[in-house]
């Protein structure tokens, strides 16, 4: 039997380098692809946890009377510790929730008065314009720590507090 050997010219090597390097080149898309997902879920856990911590000061606020006190005209102002333009830095975190971001000045808060005080009460609330009155307030909490990349919020909320006449 004769055999005739033909002469390998390499075309499968060639086939097999092409296929490799296209194989290469879509593993690094899907990882370029993978590390912007990743950027981009790590961004929306930093806004999620920014807006968490400036609710959490306005809801502090809120829960407690003592921070919104009915005394004083309108556009005065209870902050935060050294925030600017306040009448009172009488707002805090309670202790252990976020007050070590209130200390390092990430997270500050006011309270301002928005209708005259012993002001009738809205209506619609179920409440006596002749045995209640009202005070009205803006409560805005910052939360600023984009330097950091843990994202920047701030949440404003409307209040009122109604009183009875005495």
């Amino acid at each position: 039997m004769h055999t005739s050997l033909k002469r390998q010219r390499g075309g499968s090597l060639l086939v097999t380098v092409i296929f490799m390097l296209l194989l290469g080149m879509m593993g690094m898309i899907g990882m370029q692809t993978s590390r912007l997902q990743l950027r981009m879920a790590n961004n929306v856990e930093a806004k999620a946890n920014a807006e968490q911590a400036a609710q959490a000061l306005v809801d502090a606020v809120t829960a407690n009377p003592a921070m919104t006190p009915i005394l004083g005209a309108v556009g005065y102002t209870l902050c935060t510790p050294g925030g600017p333009d306040c009448d009172d830095e009488s707002l805090y975190m309670p202790a252990g929730d976020l007050d070590a971001e209130v200390d390092a000045g990430h997270l500050s808060g006011s309270a301002v008065v928005t209708s005259p005080p012993n002001s009738p009460p809205p209506r619609g609330m179920g409440f006596s314009a002749d045995k209640f009155a009202a005070s009205g307030f803006r409560v805005t909490a910052d939360f600023d720590r984009g330097d950091d990349g843990l994202g920047r919020a701030t949440i404003t909320q409307g209040l009122v507090v109604i009183t009875p006449i005495l």
